[in-house]
C-alpha cells in the first residue's frame, strides 16, 4: 500500500489478492487502456476504486463473453456429433 497526497494506492500483488483477478488480466486491461495504473519506482499501483469500476464494467463483460463463446463452441460440437450419428454408415449395409 502506498499513500500519496491523501490517496491510497495498492500494488499489483495486493490488487490480485484483494480482487481475485490475475496479474496478467490486470496488465491486459492497462494495455487496452481500460484501467488506469500508476508506475512508481518500477512498480505498478492502482486506486482501489478504479479496479472496482473496471471489474464491474469490463471484467464481468469479458467473463460473460468468454462463457458465451465456450457455450457456442460446445453447441457446435454437439451439433456436428449429432449430424455424424445420423449419417448412413456404409459399413453396416
Amino acid at each position: 500500500m502506498l499513500k500519496i497526497g491523501g490517496v491510497t494506492l495498492i500494488s499489483m500483488s495486493e490488487a490480485v489478492k484483494m480482487f481475485g483477478i490475475s496479474d496478467e488480466t490486470l496488465r491486459r486491461a492497462i494495455r487496452r487502456k481500460q484501467l488506469q495504473a500508476i508506475r512508481v519506482a518500477g512498480r505498478t499501483f492502482f486506486k482501489p476504486k478504479d479496479i472496482e469500476r473496471w471489474k464491474e464494467h469490463y471484467y464481468n463483460e469479458l467473463r460473460a463473453a468468454a462463457v458465451r463463446a465456450r457455450w457456442e463452441r460446445h453447441r457446435k460440437k454437439r451439433k456436428r456429433a449429432k449430424a455424424k450419428e445420423s449419417e448412413p454408415n456404409p459399413e453396416n449395409h
